[in-house]
């Protein structure tokens, strides 16, 4: 595998936390059931999210939140370019369409973006824009 990098969603799982700690203290003092219901939807949350892992290989770009229930693919071949950006803090976590692109972000707000030959735009999120740029550029001029 020429590339492999998981990046902890830090952001998702301190938001996570504070709610989680928050909705607890709640329910202590008054045993409600949509307390309960929204710790489960956090725990949930953290489960699927709490990273984002990319790898290239086989002649094809993949990753995958958290535990990997559901894989992303790209083939190379689809590629058109790839650079390194900046995202906006409003552009958010997680799976977002967003104006010209589709986020995908557990931290931060740096990402690579990819302009596909079809004319779309994908944005993968990580905490290391240049390696995989680097990764992707050189996987394309083979």
């Amino acid at each position: 595998m020429p590339y492999r990098h998981t990046q902890l969603g830090t952001v998702i799982l301190v938001v996570c936390l504070v709610i989680a700690v928050l909705g607890a203290t709640m329910m202590w003092q008054k045993a409600e059931m949509p307390m309960i219901l929204m710790l489960a939807i956090l725990g949930a949350v953290v489960a699927f999210f709490h990273s984002l892992t990319v790898e290239i290989g086989d002649n094809e770009l993949r990753w995958h939140f958290g535990p990997g229930l559901w894989t992303y693919r790209l083939p190379l071949d689809q590629i058109e370019s790839v650079a390194p950006v900046h995202n906006h803090w409003w552009n958010g976590f997680g799976i977002r369409i967003a104006p010209g692109f589709t986020l995908y972000n557990v931290s931060g707000l740096d990402a690579v973006e990819l302009k596909l030959k079809s004319g779309g735009v994908k944005r993968i999120g990580t905490d290391d824009p240049q390696g995989l740029a680097a990764a992707l550029s050189s996987m394309l001029t083979h």
